[in-house]
Protein backbone atom coordinates (compact mmCIF):
# COMPACT_ATOMS: atom_id res chain seq x y z
CA UNK A 1 0.00 0.00 0.00
CA UNK A 2 1.05 3.56 -0.94
CA UNK A 3 -0.09 6.56 0.48
CA UNK A 4 -0.08 9.55 -1.75
CA UNK A 5 -1.27 13.65 -1.72
CA UNK A 6 -2.97 14.80 -4.74
CA UNK A 7 -3.78 18.59 -5.47
CA UNK A 8 -7.06 19.75 -6.28
CA UNK A 9 -8.44 23.44 -7.12
CA UNK A 10 -11.70 24.15 -5.91
CA UNK A 11 -11.53 26.75 -8.37
CA UNK A 12 -12.00 24.38 -11.32
CA UNK A 13 -13.86 21.23 -9.66
CA UNK A 14 -16.08 21.28 -6.37
CA UNK A 15 -14.71 18.34 -4.87
CA UNK A 16 -16.44 19.15 -1.90
CA UNK A 17 -20.09 19.11 -3.04
CA UNK A 18 -19.00 15.36 -4.88
CA UNK A 19 -18.18 14.15 -1.79
CA UNK A 20 -20.88 14.67 0.02
CA UNK A 21 -23.64 13.65 -2.49
CA UNK A 22 -21.75 10.68 -4.39
CA UNK A 23 -19.93 7.58 -2.92
CA UNK A 24 -17.58 8.00 -4.51
CA UNK A 25 -15.02 10.50 -7.16
CA UNK A 26 -13.49 9.67 -9.95
CA UNK A 27 -10.31 11.42 -10.57
CA UNK A 28 -7.80 11.47 -13.68
CA UNK A 29 -5.45 9.04 -12.96
CA UNK A 30 -1.84 10.22 -13.72
CA UNK A 31 -0.10 7.40 -11.20
CA UNK A 32 0.08 4.12 -11.26
CA UNK A 33 -2.04 3.42 -8.01
CA UNK A 34 -2.93 0.17 -7.01
CA UNK A 35 -6.55 -0.96 -4.93
CA UNK A 36 -5.83 0.09 -1.47
CA UNK A 37 -3.76 3.13 -1.80
CA UNK A 38 -4.33 5.80 0.58
CA UNK A 39 -5.04 9.19 -1.37
CA UNK A 40 -4.52 12.42 1.03
CA UNK A 41 -6.61 15.99 -1.34
CA UNK A 42 -4.57 19.26 -0.65
CA UNK A 43 -6.76 21.58 -1.54
CA UNK A 44 -5.58 24.70 -3.58
CA UNK A 45 -6.08 28.32 -2.18
CA UNK A 46 -8.09 29.76 -0.48
CA UNK A 47 -7.51 26.58 1.71
CA UNK A 48 -4.21 25.53 1.23
CA UNK A 49 -4.19 22.66 3.36
CA UNK A 50 -5.03 18.80 3.14
CA UNK A 51 -8.95 18.04 3.37
CA UNK A 52 -9.46 14.73 2.50
CA UNK A 53 -8.80 11.33 3.31
CA UNK A 54 -9.52 8.72 0.78
CA UNK A 55 -9.17 5.25 -0.68
CA UNK A 56 -8.29 3.66 -4.12
CA UNK A 57 -10.71 1.42 -5.22
CA UNK A 58 -10.64 0.51 -8.92
CA UNK A 59 -7.97 2.16 -10.99
CA UNK A 60 -7.41 2.83 -14.71
CA UNK A 61 -10.87 3.08 -15.80
CA UNK A 62 -12.19 4.69 -18.88
CA UNK A 63 -14.15 7.56 -19.19
CA UNK A 64 -17.24 5.45 -20.18
CA UNK A 65 -17.18 3.79 -16.80
CA UNK A 66 -16.53 6.66 -14.92
CA UNK A 67 -19.77 8.53 -12.83
CA UNK A 68 -20.46 11.99 -14.77
CA UNK A 69 -19.76 14.57 -12.94
CA UNK A 70 -20.24 17.78 -15.23
CA UNK A 71 -22.37 19.94 -12.42
CA UNK A 72 -19.03 19.91 -10.24
CA UNK A 73 -16.88 21.64 -12.65
CA UNK A 74 -16.99 25.44 -12.95
CA UNK A 75 -16.66 25.33 -17.05
CA UNK A 76 -18.26 23.32 -19.56
CA UNK A 77 -14.65 23.42 -21.08
CA UNK A 78 -12.65 21.79 -18.20
CA UNK A 79 -15.18 18.93 -17.69
CA UNK A 80 -14.75 18.36 -21.76
CA UNK A 81 -11.09 18.25 -21.22
CA UNK A 82 -11.16 15.90 -17.91
CA UNK A 83 -13.04 13.15 -20.05
CA UNK A 84 -10.49 12.70 -23.04
CA UNK A 85 -7.99 11.72 -20.37
CA UNK A 86 -9.25 8.18 -20.45
CA UNK A 87 -7.70 6.84 -17.33
CA UNK A 88 -9.20 7.45 -14.20
CA UNK A 89 -9.22 6.17 -10.15
CA UNK A 90 -12.04 5.67 -8.15
CA UNK A 91 -11.87 7.28 -4.25
CA UNK A 92 -14.03 7.08 -1.70
CA UNK A 93 -14.17 9.60 1.31
CA UNK A 94 -12.78 7.73 4.62
CA UNK A 95 -12.70 11.27 6.61
CA UNK A 96 -12.54 14.54 6.25
CA UNK A 97 -9.85 17.09 8.09
CA UNK A 98 -12.45 19.53 10.42
CA UNK A 99 -9.12 20.76 12.02
CA UNK A 100 -7.18 23.94 10.91
CA UNK A 101 -4.21 21.41 10.79
CA UNK A 102 -2.36 20.39 8.00
CA UNK A 103 -1.95 23.81 5.95
CA UNK A 104 0.83 24.02 3.75
CA UNK A 105 3.53 25.52 6.26
CA UNK A 106 2.46 22.79 8.81
CA UNK A 107 3.21 20.26 5.98
CA UNK A 108 6.92 21.92 4.54
CA UNK A 109 7.40 21.81 8.97
CA UNK A 110 7.05 18.13 8.37
CA UNK A 111 8.65 16.83 5.49
CA UNK A 112 6.83 18.38 2.17
CA UNK A 113 9.09 19.46 -0.57
CA UNK A 114 7.27 22.16 -1.87
CA UNK A 115 3.43 22.69 -2.74
CA UNK A 116 2.13 19.81 -4.22
CA UNK A 117 1.66 20.12 -7.85
CA UNK A 118 0.86 16.58 -9.12
CA UNK A 119 0.46 13.24 -7.53
CA UNK A 120 3.22 12.70 -4.90
CA UNK A 121 4.16 9.95 -3.12
CA UNK A 122 3.81 10.65 1.13
CA UNK A 123 7.27 9.32 3.45
CA UNK A 124 8.28 9.21 6.86
CA UNK A 125 8.07 11.85 9.14
CA UNK A 126 5.21 13.80 7.10
CA UNK A 127 3.11 10.21 7.11
CA UNK A 128 3.00 10.14 10.81
CA UNK A 129 2.31 14.05 11.02
CA UNK A 130 -0.45 13.79 8.46
CA UNK A 131 -2.09 10.49 10.41
CA UNK A 132 -1.97 12.03 13.81
CA UNK A 133 -4.85 14.51 12.23
CA UNK A 134 -6.83 11.84 10.63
Amino acid sequence: MNYWIIPANPKRYRLADVIREHPHVDWRQHNNFEIGDIVYIYNARPDSQILYKMEVIAINLKTEETTTDRQYWTTHSEFNESLLHNRFVRLISLAENETSLLKLADLLENGLKGTPQGALKVKEPLLSYINKVF
